[in-house]
């Protein structure tokens, strides 16, 4: 196996990353660690706030949240979703997300590259503009016109062939319905045959750029692969953008062999000594002219028609 390349500040887009965007196969699955550069709440945030929350109601005393506060996040919403039932509460989660009115340097290089986005944030603060030709701005899809979806049964391969469409994984501020939240909705989610095809059809007919998903997130990261068949491969068509201090270098190293033995994974790392995770939105405007989106070819669009009709 190659060794992994030298942890920069700067790390180089990978070719393939720019020829799939050029070819209309490009997706970029964002996770939690991009919203938390805007101070909106991680896993592990949320689910401290809404315990915090069922205390202030009365419904715990501080002895019960300091022992919820030791099992896993995912238990630790399910029980305070239980807990809310019983005195007769909606969790209201949309009040745990504080709305941004400006869009913050992260969000604006994502949505400026006009990718099909999936991510596992509740937030819409994704909103990918495309356009044919970048500097015609009357090109552009306008914020009210983003394709966004969060049913799992809206979840179809077709979509990934849609520049500017947004997948929430795991539902939406805005369609609490949809929301995966607790242990058992999370677990029936990834059970879902639309869920386990979407994310089949992605990671073996796409190229993907993994975004926010760090040290804090890889247990869903794992679990989205795992769910969707993905196997190593000797084709580069996976990576992720994860930030590491020089001090981790060894575990950069192992960590790079063991996601790409595993899944295929090629991490992209980056230098986290100086700005923290901040030095992703310098990196993602580096990387940003350099990605120019294209609609899948005809070619691609007749496979995939022949494909639904079991021509293929």
């Amino acid at each position: 196996m190659n060794k992994p390349p030298s942890l920069r500040e700067l790390p180089e887009l990978p070719p393939e990353i720019c020829e799939a965007a050029l070819n209309g196969q490009l997706v970029i699955f964002v996770g939690a660690g991009v919203s938390k550069l805007l101070g909106l709440p991680s896993w592990n945030e949320l689910a401290k706030d809404v315990l915090e929350w069922a205390r202030s109601k009365g419904w715990i005393d501080f002895s019960e949240l300091e022992q919820l506060q030791l099992l896993d996040p995912k238990k630790q919403l399910s029980i305070a979703k239980l807990i809310a039932e019983e005195n007769q509460h909606d969790l209201g989660l949309a009040k745990f997300f504080k709305e941004k009115s400006e869009e913050n340097s992260i969000y604006k290089s994502i949505n400026d590259i006009g990718s099909v986005c999936v991510t596992t944030n509740y937030d819409e603060l994704l909103a990918p503009r495309f356009h044919e030709k970048r500097n015609d701005p009357s090109m552009s899809i306008k914020p009210n016109d983003i394709h966004r979806i969060s049913d799992k049964n809206d979840f179809f391969a077709k979509f990934l062939d849609q520049p500017g469409t947004v997948i929430h994984l795991h539902g939406a501020i805005s369609r609490p319905d949809t929301m995966v939240i607790t242990t058992k909705q999370y677990l029936e989610h990834y059970d879902h045959e639309n869920v386990q095809h979407f994310l089949h059809e992605l990671f073996s007919k796409k190229i993907v750029l993994f975004i926010g998903y760090g040290l804090e997130e890889v247990e869903i990261l794992e679990h989205i692969l795992r769910r969707g068949a993905v196997e190593s491969t000797t084709d580069r068509r996976r990576f992720a953008l994860q930030g590491y201090f020089k001090s981790q270098n060894p575990l950069y190293e192992n960590l790079y062999k063991y996601y790409s033995r595993s899944f295929g994974v090629h991490l992209i790392g980056f230098v986290r000594d100086h700005e923290d995770y901040k030095q992703q939105e310098i990196i993602l405007k580096n990387w940003v002219p350099k990605m120019q989106i294209k609609k899948p070819l005809l070619a691609d669009d007749i496979a995939r028609i022949d494909e639904v009709l079991g021509n293929g």
